[in-house]
């Protein structure tokens, strides 16, 4: 039965008759038909409105169509027009071809790959589709599409994949099925087809293939995938499968991005099918229609039998040519085949897997690709996960996602990493980086630095280029100043201005540590400060020290301490001062020295005290304590001097004794009262001097008063002399006693006056020899004790003075 054929379009008259044709089908590719058509009568086709309008061409057996391919026009052409004529070509394409005119970059997340697929189909106005999948698909952290049509990014993924499509046609045109099992693929419709190898152009034959070839070829033994997941370092990855026992050689690929085993083995088992359906291939010619890639069609009446089975249509090529309406166009139409319809099959063994061969290109990015940091929040801090990786978006990202959706979590380089080590400085979001691409692979991005813009500008500019920088979100600052002979190292931080300086002088110091809050300097060991010069440091309130070993403090120099205001206190549990030389003691106001147990100072060398006013010493009772209670604990004070001592007071001395007070003086005493009256008050007691010899002079008058009984008693010669007058004035009883000799020698005048009883006793020889005197008697008792008391109380003032320079010393 002959073929027929009919176009049919919204944009040609339906006058519209077919001259030839040309169409070629595979799996996994838009078919294409080019299409001669004439126009007859003056009829103009509106070519730019034809453009991209529904179109059909139906193959017919007779009166029955046997295929049938429903698309748009890509194109229509004006061949050449005569009168009353005019040759067209149009190219009849599916709707998916559309979508190679694309170009688009963005960024899918967390999708598995049948999701973007029908993302991509939805968005590019691709409706009728169906997904015919068994396998399993895992979810993609970050599928890439860049700079590349949408067509071109669905071929690349799918063939990675192991998905392919083909079409199914329809009344209401072509209907996209994508799979990825040979379960889903039907027998064609038109049934099985006869095997009639002839010559020529036969007519008679009817819907068979008169040629037949099987091809086998050699393919790899193995295929075997690795790949390396940065998450999880020590887990190996890889993933194996045999392509044919009889195969040489493997076939080894790193990088095909995978990280799981099982993910690995699913891939390699996908490669290894793709390898094994190119081993055997058979191709068919011959004229029969309804054969379609996606299909499967039967072989019978081969003479080798084991070719009569089923195929699956990989690829078709249909030729279509009709004589009498090509003769008026001549050599502007040809065609290859004298027959009407004649079409061309390639196919593999309907039991075997089909998968597309990765032809097409991967987008490789060579250079760099720049974005901005990202995430979830509006936040003034790094938005990172557990490892440290970013969330971005990529500048030629044309999707809308934002808020850290554009992309999944990134990783940053770093200038050094390692097991415990790295070098990390956070970036915030809103930071523009650079990208690189592992291989080149837009799915494996990675950081590989930030850079300013005017937005985050560069903490360097013109202003300040010799400098290098470090400065933080927070403005934690290092900065290198390399401008000659002002170089200077600064770090700091704002909180409480901070900051750490060394190299060329900044307010006269070449290195500052300063901060307006506190400070902790803590080693775990020695600290050594070694200072060349001056070092001057300064308190403004409380300053404690506390050191659990021993304190060595060397000065080669003068050492000034000074307090101007406030209370100097230290405690010792015991101390132990050595001062070479000159020791220089100075208190401007009060001082006062308390010791609970025995205080001992001894001097080498002379002891010279000066007291600008009054001085007190108190033992065993606190200074100007003059309460009846007396000393507390019965306190003693002793002080030996080895040498000579001496006291000067400018001003009055007091002195009080509250008990008994014994002076020892063991060689001679001399005491001189070089003005005023020298006065000893003993009310109510007794005076009692006890002395080897009592010499009394007096140069002006002598007084004496005894307001009670007066004895005087002689034990061995005694003798008075009176150069002068002597007067004795007795009121009352006088009485002189004398056992032995008695002599009175006047050389002059003797008047002797008695007021009442005299009474005199000597029981030894007497001799008087007055030559002037008037005199009361207490005089004589006066001298020597006076003497005596007033060295001793000088001795113990000398005693206080050296216990306030011992107390000092210790200061």
């Amino acid at each position: 039965m002959a073929h027929g054929f009919e176009f049919s379009s919204s944009a040609v008259p339906d006058s519209v008759k077919v001259v030839s044709f040309r169409g070629r089908e595979q799996l996994s590719a838009p078919y294409q038909f080019d299409i001669y058509v004439s126009v007859p009568g003056d009829v103009e086709i509106d070519l730019a409105d034809a453009v991209g309008s529904r179109a059909s061409l139906i193959v017919k057996d007779g009166m029955l169509p046997v295929a049938r391919y429903g698309g748009v026009l890509a194109s229509i052409e004006l061949v050449r027009a005569i009168h009353g004529n005019a040759l067209y070509v149009a190219r009849l394409v599916p709707r998916l071809w559309q979508l190679s005119l694309t170009r688009h970059s963005r960024i899918f997340t967390k999708q598995t790959i049948t999701q973007v697929i029908e993302e991509v189909l939805q968005e590019e106005g691709i409706i009728d589709y169906e997904l015919r999948v068994s396998d399993s698909y895992e979810v993609e952290e970050h599928i890439c599409q860049y700079k590349e049509s949408s067509l071109d990014f669905l071929h690349r993924w799918m063939e990675r994949e192991g998905l392919y499509y083909f079409f199914e046609q329809t009344d209401d045109g072509d209907k996209l099925v994508i799979t990825d099992a040979k379960s889903f693929h039907e027998s064609v419709s038109t049934g099985a087809v006869p095997y009639h190898p002839t010559s020529g152009a036969d007519g008679s034959a009817g819907r068979h293939f008169d040629n037949f070839t099987a091809r086998h070829t050699s393919t790899p033994a193995n295929v075997k995938l690795t790949d390396f997941d940065y998450a999880k370092p020590s887990l190996e990855l890889s993933g194996s499968a045999d392509v044919s026992p009889n195969g040489f050689g493997s076939v080894q690929l790193y990088g095909s991005r995978f990280f799981t085993p099982s993910a690995g083995a699913r891939l390699a088992r996908i490669r290894a099918e793709e390898l094994r359906a190119k081993a055997v291939t058979y191709h068919a010619t011959g004229a029969a229609a309804g054969i379609a890639p996606g299909f499967t069609v039967t072989l019978e009446h081969h003479p080798h039998s084991s070719l009569n089975k089923d195929y699956l249509a990989t690829g078709v090529e249909h030729f279509g040519f009709v004589t009498e309406n090509a003769g008026a166009w001549g050599s502007l139409v040809s065609n290859k085949y004298p027959d009407i319809y004649r079409n061309e099959l390639t196919a593999i063994d309907a039991d075997l897997q089909y998968r597309h061969p990765e032809q097409t290109t991967w987008p490789r990015i060579d250079g760099y690709e720049n974005g901005v940091i990202d995430g979830a929040a509006t936040s003034e801090y790094a938005q990172i996960d557990d490892h440290g990786r970013y969330l971005v978006k990529f500048k030629f990202d044309e999707g809308t996602l934002k808020d850290g959706k554009a992309s999944t979590y990134v990783r940053m380089a770093q200038p050094h990493a390692g097991g415990i080590e790295g070098w990390h400085f956070p970036l915030r979001k809103g930071t523009e980086v650079m990208f690189v691409f592992l291989g080149g692979d837009p799915d494996r991005p990675v950081i590989a630095g930030a850079i300013p813009n005017a937005h985050t500008p560069s903490p360097v500019t013109s202003g300040n280029h010799t400098r290098n920088v470090i400065q933080t979100g927070g403005r934690n600052r290092l900065e290198l100043e390399d401008l000659a002979g002002m170089q200077r190292i600064t770090m700091s931080t704002p909180h409480a201005n901070t900051y750490l300086r060394m190299g060329s002088a900044n307010d006269d110091h070449e290195l500052i540590a300063k901060t307006d809050m506190r400070g902790l300097w803590k080693t775990g060991n020695n600290t050594d400060f070694d200072i060349k010069g001056h070092w001057w440091i300064e308190v403004n309130q409380d300053k404690k020290e506390h050191i659990t070993g021993v304190v060595e403090e060397w000065f080669k120099a003068t050492k000034l301490e000074k307090v101007p205001s406030g209370l100097v206190t230290e405690e010792y549990k015991a101390q132990k001062t050595t001062i070479a030389e000159t020791y220089m003691f100075k208190v401007g106001t009060t001082t006062g020295e308390k010791y609970t147990g025995d205080h001992s100072v001894g001097h080498g060398a002379n002891l010279t005290e000066t007291v600008g006013g009054n001085f007190h010493l108190g033992v065993g009772v606190a200074a100007g304590d003059t309460g009846a209670g007396g000393p507390e604990g019965g306190a003693k004070y002793g002080v030996n001097v080895s040498g000579d001592y001496k006291l000067h007071v400018t001003s009055t001395e007091i002195r009080n004794i509250d008990a008994k007070q014994t002076v020892t003086i063991k060689g001679g005493q001399e005491v001189n009262v070089s003005g005023g009256n020298v006065d000893y008050k003993v009310p109510g007691n007794d005076f009692n001097l006890t002395c080897i010899n009592n010499n009394v002079t007096a140069t002006g008058k002598s007084w004496h008063e005894t307001n009670g009984p007066k004895s005087e008693l002689v034990l061995g010669f005694k003798h008075d002399t009176v150069v002068g007058g002597h007067s004795d004035n007795h009121v009352g009883l006088h009485q002189e006693l004398h056992i032995g000799g008695h002599i009175d020698l006047s050389a002059a005048v003797q008047v002797e006056a008695f007021f009442g009883i005299k009474l005199e006793a000597e029981m030894s020889a007497g001799i008087h020899l007055r030559i002037c005197e008037i005199a009361d008697k207490k005089v004589r008792i006066q001298g020597g004790t006076a003497l005596a008391v007033k060295q001793a109380l000088t001795r113990i003032t000398a005693g206080a003075v050296r216990i306030a320079q011992g107390f000092h010393i210790i200061t």
